[in-house]
């Protein structure tokens, strides 16, 4: 992709946190090669205005509001619908194992809310270029760098990973069960604790039982586990 003062990268913006909008557009205006063309606060309106407007990246907050359309169910969806468009994440949600599903679903970059602002127009030009950007301490972080739109090539047709052949371990009970599924899809402690009403120590003594019956010890091992899973099928 080719941008420049005279043709800007047209730049969309989707959070749900007004200040952390207002910012980033006031930011980018700095940047004569870029131009925001839509600024969002939802899913519901970001998906409106795709169609309305011509864009060639956007800034995707990867977790949004409750009830909202947002994570890898939201990059699937504008993946399919909007194949060129480059996703660049922003998030707070800095775990390795969100950036690897992240990647994994087709997004362009990922850059999380502790960086120094100024990273943001270094991401934004990596992504744009065909590059997969990924901070210096997040690449270091990972075992191997994810292959962007892998879970695309490996799935199993709807963009979901196959993970059925250690979920349906009959040693794991339904609830264990249900916090895997959401471990994977690169929810935390708390917000799986959210989601299902119940305690924080419930969910985390949950997963451990999980992982012990599986013979895993953590998180990097759990994607290792279905990462394993899918190439083989």
């Amino acid at each position: 992709m080719h941008w420049s003062v005279v043709n800007p990268l047209r730049v969309a913006i989707l959070d749900d946190h007004s200040l952390i909008r207002l910012a980033m557009k006031s930011r980018l205006a700095r940047e004569a090669e870029f131009n925001v063309v839509g600024v969002f606060g939802s899913s519901a309106e970001l998906l409106t205005g795709l169609r309305e407007i011509e864009t060639d990246l956007l800034i995707l907050d990867y977790k949004l509001h409750d009830g909202e359309l947002d994570g890898l169910n939201l990059i699937r969806l504008l993946r399919k619908h909007y194949p060129a468009l480059c996703i660049l994440v922003s998030s707070s949600e800095e775990r390795p194992a969100v950036v690897r599903m992240a990647v994994g679903a087709g997004v362009s970059g990922f850059f999380g809310k502790s960086q120094p602002v100024d990273d943001l127009i270094t991401a934004i030009r990596i992504s744009a270029s065909g590059q997969l950007y990924l901070s210096s301490a997040m690449a270091f972080e990972l075992d191997s760098l994810p292959v962007a739109g892998e879970e695309s090539v490996n799935g199993n047709g709807d963009g979901s990973p196959h993970t059925d052949d250690f979920l349906t371990n009959p040693l794991l009970s339904p609830k264990e069960k249900e916090v895997l599924r959401c471990c994977l899809e690169g929810m935390g402690v708390t917000q799986i604790a959210l989601k299902f009403s119940r305690s924080r120590k419930t969910i985390s003594g949950q997963k451990q039982s999980a992982y012990k019956k599986l013979g895993i010890r953590g998180d990097a091992e759990l994607f290792k586990l279905q990462q394993s899973l899918t190439v083989e099928m």
